[in-house]
């Protein structure tokens, strides 16, 4: 019992270390962004930094230059809601960055400690989105978790991809777009894919923060890869639903693709990817490769 008890706390304080620190470095991005002038301050030659500085940011707020450089460096402080509200004033936030804030100032990381590798109710979700995704006969389309893993996919998309099963990275996207070659061949814009599916995790990241699985899976990331740790510490969300892909075809090609992003669930733990082809070359192509697949 007491080793439970323990193992519990540790996980608690893991987690809370986590919120604090993604709770930091929103803030400092989010700051890095704003100039003087958009609060009205005078710029200097002798500004040595981007955005404003945490002394502007504190005056702004009405609190101690002491106390905010404490919440920029993840320590232990805390805003109530009232002054969260202004801080998002004060940052110029969207909608979605307000949303962000929130869930990584007042979510108690205690109140959930280990998530499952598949969420319980995947059972339910997949064999639906498997119905609406298999009636795609030449997009290929996937299922994933929040958590950027692959649990189902259409004909088309093993056609096209591959068994989603043997990705690296146990099927991992992050670790499949960030770790393996063979992806960045295919992708002639994959600094763009990388960019957008790291903000789409993010989100995912502020809710499950918790999770020793995503501790993980981002301590992976940040240590082998340096472009990971870049995007990472840009700190983007998500901006859209839909955008145009180019992928290297086989014959040497270039296929075009409308990339749709939706989610099966209402809280947003079961994600849909779908490649539409694009153009009349791409589609007979997408044809002769799925009626041509045995798999």
């Amino acid at each position: 019992m007491t080793e439970s008890v323990s193992l519990t706390g540790n996980r608690t304080a893991a987690a809370e270390k986590w919120r604090r620190s993604e709770l930091a470095m929103f803030l400092r991005s989010r700051r890095a962004r704003l100039s003087p002038a958009e609060h009205g301050l005078a710029e200097t030659r002798r500004r040595r930094t981007s955005g404003l500085r945490r002394e502007e940011m504190a005056m702004l707020l009405d609190v101690s230059v002491s106390w905010y450089t404490k919440l920029e460096q993840g320590l232990a402080v805390s805003a109530s809601p009232r002054l969260l509200g202004r801080i998002a004033d004060v940052l110029l936030l969207s909608p979605v960055e307000r949303e962000q804030l929130l869930r990584l100032a007042l979510e108690d990381p205690g109140s959930q400690v280990a998530g499952l590798a598949i969420p319980g109710d995947a059972a339910g979700v997949m064999a639906s989105v498997q119905a609406i995704i298999d009636a795609m006969h030449y997009a290929p389309a996937f299922l994933l978790t929040a958590r950027a893993d692959y649990i189902a996919c259409n004909r088309a998309a093993r056609a096209f991809f591959g068994d989603f099963e043997s990705f690296p990275g146990q099927g991992n996207q992050l670790i499949a777009l960030f770790l393996d070659d063979a992806v960045r061949r295919v992708l002639p814009n994959w600094r763009e894919s990388a960019r957008i599916q790291v903000a789409m995790f993010r989100t995912g990241f502020a809710r499950a923060m918790h999770d020793p699985r995503w501790q993980d899976l981002v301590a992976t990331l940040l240590e082998k890869s340096q472009e990971f740790r870049a995007l990472w510490e840009d700190y983007e969300l998500p901006s859209g639903t839909s955008r145009d892909l180019d992928y290297h075809l086989p014959n040497g090609e270039q296929g075009h693709f409308r990339h749709f992003t939706f989610f099966a669930d209402l809280d947003g733990q079961f994600r849909v990817e779908v490649f539409n082809p694009i153009g009349e070359a791409t589609l007979q192509w997408m044809i002769g490769c799925v009626d041509g697949y045995r798999g």
